[in-house]
């Protein structure tokens, strides 16, 4: 359920508008407010956690590469994200992780400590999403995000619930407005996510996609856009969700 992938070569950029404090690239942490999410999936007995990371060298080794291998799968099926080529591995372990990202596994997890090696990954992670400026400088209190919804989880509710958990800690991490400059209108599980947390369809690229599933025709591509100003998640609970 990817929103936008920006240039992966380009600089990282930090929040250095909006209210401080601002974070301080030498030293990633997190705020205080911001601790592990615990979810219900859509069968309401799976329980599981969205763990928060302030970079790249809290995650396991071996769970990077799976989550590597991951987004290499959704770049190779041609219909969510830009990119023509899947990413290094250790380019897009420093790209996911540059600012902040969550990661959702199974279980009531405590925080980054529980997250260890040794487990298969495969049927312990569900998803990813990143959040970072989509502007820099005096505009970089605006954000964007990026999701990978794993093999395991698909049709399980996991991409609504890492949606509320985005909309709980973006505004806690300082940014004010949320964008999404690129989401290809034949993501239907995409788009009805975004429609149903309250993004507002604030623009239209016109023929934005080349996709793999849509040769003879250029897919037009949705911006949406939210004020997070009353973003404070759910309950989360995955019940009707896509």
């Amino acid at each position: 359920m990817p929103a936008i992938l920006d240039d992966p070569a380009a600089p990282t950029i930090y929040r250095v508008s909006g209210d401080p404090p601002y974070p301080d690239p030498a030293n990633p942490s997190l705020p205080a407010t911001i601790v592990p999410r615990h979810v219900t999936l859509r069968d309401r007995q799976t329980v599981a956690t969205v763990v928060p990371f302030a970079s790249r060298h809290q995650v396991p080794e071996s769970l990077l590469r799976y989550l590597s291998d991951q987004f290499s799968k959704e770049i190779e099926g041609g219909d969510t994200y830009p990119m023509l080529e899947p990413m290094p591995y250790d380019k897009f372990a420093s790209y996911w992780f540059q600012n902040f990202a969550g990661i959702m596994l199974l279980g009531h997890l405590e925080g980054a400590a529980d997250v260890f090696e040794g487990k298969d990954w495969s049927k312990e992670c569900l998803g990813t999403f990143y959040i970072k400026p989509n502007y820099p400088g005096r505009s970089s209190h605006i954000c964007n995000a990026g999701f990978i919804v794993t093999d395991a989880s698909r049709n399980r509710g996991v991409g609504r619930l890492m949606g509320e958990t985005y909309l709980e800690w973006a505004p806690k991490l300082g940014y004010k407005y949320s964008v999404f400059n690129l989401v290809y209108e034949t993501n239907v599980a995409s788009c009805k996510i975004w429609d149903a947390l309250g993004f507002k369809r604030i623009g239209r690229v016109k023929g934005a996609g080349n996709l793999k599933s849509y040769p003879d025709r250029l897919v037009d591509a949705i911006i949406y856009g939210r004020d997070l100003g009353d973003a404070g998640g759910s309950a989360g609970n995955e019940e009707l969700a896509s």
